[in-house]
């Protein structure tokens, strides 16, 4: 029998403007609105914990990697930006700034690496969006 494992995340927003608690399993998150949206800029916009997941995917997901074949990566950084060019059109832009004695081919893999973290497959998959009343 395979094991079924379900990503369950639990926000809640009550009447502080905008506030927004988030529960992932043993861990808390707030995000919220900034000042010039009327929000008290106690956390992150939701477009940003968006960004943010995609980051924080490649990035590990280029560590991991590194790891398994030994290369020489001291650090990775991911710098993410959302472009909206309309309601329904966005484009995610990524770079990637690699620390280490890393050759070109090895600069290449890993860039290769960062297009096959599990965050950048679902964004750029077919995403359908379920809302119901419980």
């Amino acid at each position: 029998m395979t094991a079924v494992f379900e990503d369950k995340v639990v926000v809640s927003t009550a009447k502080t403007k905008y506030e927004t608690k988030i529960k992932v399993g043993k861990h808390s998150l707030i995000a919220d609105e900034p000042a010039e949206k009327e929000g008290t800029d106690l956390g992150p916009m939701p477009t940003e914990l968006l960004a943010s997941s995609l980051g924080a995917c490649t990035s590990i997901t280029v560590r991991m990697y590194a790891d398994k074949k030994e290369y020489p990566l001291d650090s990775v950084e991911v710098h993410v930006t959302i472009d909206k060019r309309s309601p329904e059109d966005h484009k995610f832009s990524r770079e990637l700034f690699l620390s280490g004695n890393l050759s070109p081919e090895q600069r290449e893999r890993l860039l290769t690496v960062a297009n096959a973290c599990p965050v950048h497959k679902i964004l750029s998959g077919k995403i359908e969006i379920e809302t119901k009343l419980g």
